[in-house]
Parts: structure tokens; sequence; C-alpha cells
């Protein structure tokens, strides 16, 4: 079985870089190690209630308000 591997490339400030490090080494871990435990964190968050009751109200179309153009949106956003 081959392992592939791809690259990922982004630009950070350097302030945000020097986060991420020492909250690396913090842990002891490197820094992609890191990265991937955060994205895995961040993805297997619960929504709270609030998201929950407006999630299933999407999915019913419940309470769900449409507008002919967006400055009715925000008109009634507004108010």
């Amino acid at each position: 079985m081959v392992t592939r591997t791809a690259r990922l490339t982004i630009d950070l400030l350097k302030g945000d870089h020097k986060k991420i490090k020492t909250a690396a080494m913090a842990m002891d871990i490197s820094m992609k190690d890191f990265i991937i435990l955060s994205v895995a964190a961040y993805l297997h968050r619960k929504p709270n209630k609030v998201t929950e009751k407006a999630l299933q109200q999407v999915k019913t179309g419940k309470g769900i308000r449409k507008f002919e153009s967006l400055g009715e949106m925000l008109k009634d956003l507004k108010s």
C-alpha cells in the first residue's frame, strides 16, 4: 500500500506563525501535528443550542423569510 502525501503552503503573518510555533512547542509536538489536531478538534465541535435550532429551522423551512433583493433584506435587518 502506497502512502500518498500532499504539500500545503500558507502565508501567515509573522506573529501568527510565532503563535502556532509556540503552541506546538508547549505541547511538545510539531507544527504540522498541531495544525492537524486543531483542524480535527474544529471538525468535531458540536453546535450550541441556538445553532442547532437554526439548523433545524432550515431543514424544515420553518421561520425562513425570503426577500426579493439584498436591499429588502438589509432594510429588514435594520428594523
